[in-house]
């Protein structure tokens, strides 16, 4: 019952002026009947003036009997009194509507009582004279009845009774009584720019960032046409027109024209807090467009944020991404200490991994010589050669330094008489020639 209520319109009664019209001739006949007037009194005074030829007309001595000074004297109140019930209800209605003057009470007041009918050239409300002139103009104060022109690329969203009641196109448009302009929406692409704001990388460095945005209301299936050159999605209208954002701490309220920059920054605010500073300013590939990845997420994100909003998002570009003066030289001391510690590191590990090489190197070399001996004792035994098993052993430790030395070549420079002084040795004791106690030459 409630929900009707609200919806309920305004009543139009057409009919109540011609009945108050009815009844004040019946009070003037009734005035004539009680001062009964007579008709030969008047014919007398029309001769009297030289107008005896009105008495000729058939009917004209009775009527001007009602403007008789005794009939007109029971009128008069009632003129006075109507007079002063419209003073009373102008007087009510710049109360009730808070309107700057009596001028613009009595303006609204006449349409309320007549058909609403303005004049043939009505005025264009424009999203900028919506703002700027609602305060002062009783019709997009108030509302209608009146008449409107909404300009070519706009669209207009009207309320009754404080709640959603049409969408109208481009055109002269009637409002009904009471019909509120809530919001006037511009159909055509948008660009908004934002030369700098402040932001900062995941390693807390401050950034100077500028963007631009292109965008407009959804134009749904409709494809356009000359007669209609900009469609729009009727849902994504009414969703625009009521998007509204407070801006700051004095309650300033944003439209859907301004949501989509403010949403633009915060959420690059927030991808640019996840990325390093050299993440930010050097792009991952060679060659790479600066900031694709940015931008490519920033459209991504803004644009599933804005769909439920109505607003289709056409492109995103990111000028900028700056370090303000004090931090660039911040930025270079951070960078010159993160590398001179990357760098110590590099050289720790590097020393421990060639320490790490020489030990294994270490204990590969005494691997080597246990197996030389090993395999020396064992030949010997199975040849019977027990006898010379000191040439055995000492002829497999000589293979063993060769190989050893072979390996470690490409890594470690040798001695120059170093391998030859390993084959001798091993020639010799094949041959069974090498005794070790004669004074020789080391081999190191």
């Amino acid at each position: 019952m409630s929900a009707q209520r609200l919806n309920r319109r305004p009543l139009v009664n057409s009919w109540y002026p011609y009945f108050l019209g009815f009844m004040l001739l019946m009070l003037w006949g009734y005035a004539l009947y009680i001062e009964r007037v007579d008709v030969v009194k008047v014919i007398e005074w029309l001769n009297a003036q030289q107008l005896g030829v009105l008495t000729t007309i058939p009917f004209v001595p009775q009527l001007l009997s009602f403007f008789h000074w005794k009939v007109l004297r029971h009128i008069i109140p009632v003129a006075v009194g109507a007079y002063f019930a419209y003073d009373a209800a102008v007087v009510l209605v710049k109360i009730l509507y808070d309107l700057p003057d009596r001028a613009g009470a009595s303006r609204f007041l006449s349409r309320l009582l007549t058909t609403g009918i303005g004049t043939v050239n009505p005025p264009e409300i424009t999203p900028t004279t919506l703002v700027d002139e609602r305060n002062d103009s009783v019709l997009l104060r108030v509302g209608g009845p009146g008449q409107v022109k909404v300009p070519t690329g706009h669209v207009m969203v009207t309320e009754l009774n404080g709640r959603f009641h049409q969408i109208l196109a481009a055109g002269k448009h009637k409002l009904e009584r009471y019909e509120y302009i809530h919001a006037v929406l511009d159909l055509q692409p948008q660009q908004r720019i934002l030369d700098e704001f402040a932001a900062y990388s995941r390693d807390g460095l401050e950034l100077r960032v500028g963007l631009s945005i292109i965008y407009r209301i959804k134009a749904g299936s409709e494809p356009a046409t000359r007669e209609n050159p900009w469609p729009y999605d009727e849902t994504a209208v009414r969703t625009a027109a009521y998007v509204q954002t407070v801006l700051d701490d004095k309650g300033t309220v944003g439209t859907w024209e301004d949501t989509p920059i403010n949403m633009a920054k915060g959420t690059l605010t927030a991808i640019l807090a996840g990325f390093r500073l050299d993440e930010i300013m050097t792009p991952a590939t060679p060659g790479e467009e600066p900031y694709r990845t940015l931008r490519n997420e920033l459209l991504r994100q803004l644009r599933l944020k804005l769909d439920g909003m109505g607003i289709d998002l056409q492109a995103v570009g990111i000028h900028r991404i700056d370090l303000p003066p004090g931090v660039t030289d911040q930025y270079i001391d951070y960078w010159k200490s993160h590398w001179e510690s990357q760098m110590l590191l590099d050289v720790i590990e590097g020393r421990a991994t060639a320490e790490e090489k020489m030990e294994v190197a270490k204990a590969e070399a005494e691997i080597m010589m246990i197996q030389a001996i090993q395999e020396g004792i064992q030949r010997a035994k199975r040849e019977g050669a027990t006898a010379h098993m000191e040439e055995v052993v000492a002829l497999r430790l000589v293979e063993a330094l060769e190989k050893m030395a072979r390996r470690s070549e490409p890594l470690t420079p040798l001695p120059n008489a170093l391998m030859a002084q390993l084959d001798n040795m091993r020639r010799q004791l094949s041959d069974g020639n090498y005794n070790p106690r004669l004074p020789g030459k080391p081999i190191v």
